[in-house]
């Protein structure tokens, strides 16, 4: 095999994007994350199987004193963009009544040992929006021809479509709570839509003299309203993260993660505690 026809495949994959893919996998193996081949996902839209870039998870478990009380998954559903065009992310601070990123995510969950409200803050600790402090309210991707459609939007689409299949199959049934989790564990599994940027992202803003100011980032967290007649949930949060800041936002989800755990463990019932001492002393 000649070494001009390897250069020639290994351009084409640079210019379609693969490599970006294949990079972008190494930082989820590298961090720890499980990662499943020829990821797909019903569009219930079109009624179809689609490619999906990227499904990987962590698992959790959730112990105390060496009992066993459940797990806890976080599943990152991505697609992977590379763009020469830099994408301009409309920032704004979060509405006072908007402010939270808890339960308004895909969030699966069964014999919780408190009612799920008193779980918010623990679920918003390491969420995006909160690490940043603003959120996205729109994408505009500069230089482009009006005539192009905005690719931003349709990677939104597919990773909200693809949390909801996998929320489909991962939910189990039933949401009850239980008084006592080393009995009844808890299960709980955070469905993460992602689109990673290969590529450049900049914010923009008013300032309060109405100029314009821009500035480089690394990450933005949306709140992406889609809805038809089979897809009804809306609005989801959907994170968009660069491929040079996606190690750093990987870590975010661990310390999300294991926030969730803390909550759960801080909430277990006093039943749950005396079982684990009397096990172990």
């Amino acid at each position: 095999m000649s070494q001009e026809l390897l250069a020639k495949v290994r351009a084409d994959l640079e210019r379609s994007g693969m490599h970006t893919e294949m990079l972008a996998r190494q930082i989820f193996h590298r961090a720890g994350w499980s990662m499943s081949g020829g990821a797909a996902y019903l569009d219930r839209d079109e009624g179809k199987s689609r490619e999906l870039d990227i499904s990987a998870a962590r698992v959790s478990n959730l112990e105390l004193k060496g009992t066993s009380l459940g797990y806890n998954e976080m599943r990152i559903v991505a697609e992977v963009k590379k763009s020469e065009r830099p994408w301009i992310v409309f920032k704004r601070p979060p509405p006072t009544y908007q402010v939270g990123c808890a339960w308004n995510n895909l969030i699966s969950s069964i014999n919780l040992p408190c009612e799920p409200h008193e779980l918010g803050r623990f679920l918003e600790t390491g969420s995006l929006l909160m690490e940043n402090g603003w959120e996205g309210v729109g994408i505009h991707e500069a230089f482009k021809n009006p005539d192009q459609p905005s690719r931003w939007y349709g990677a939104f689409v597919a990773v909200c479509k693809a949390a909801e299949a996998h929320l489909d199959d991962h939910s189990p049934d039933g949401e009850r709570l239980s008084p006592d989790i080393a009995t009844e564990p808890t299960e709980i599994t955070f469905h993460q839509p992602l689109v990673i940027l290969d590529g450049a992202l900049i914010t923009a803003e008013l300032s309060p003299d109405n100029e314009i100011v821009l500035a480089a980032a690394q990450s933005a967290a949306f709140k992406f309203d889609y809805r038809t007649p089979v897809y009804k949930r809306g609005p989801y949060r959907v994170d968009l993260v660069t491929l040079a800041g996606l190690e750093a936002y990987l870590d975010l989800q661990v310390k999300r993660q294991e926030s969730i755990n803390d909550g759960l463990i801080a909430k277990t019932t006093s039943v749950t505690l005396t079982r684990a001492r009397d096990r172990h002393g």
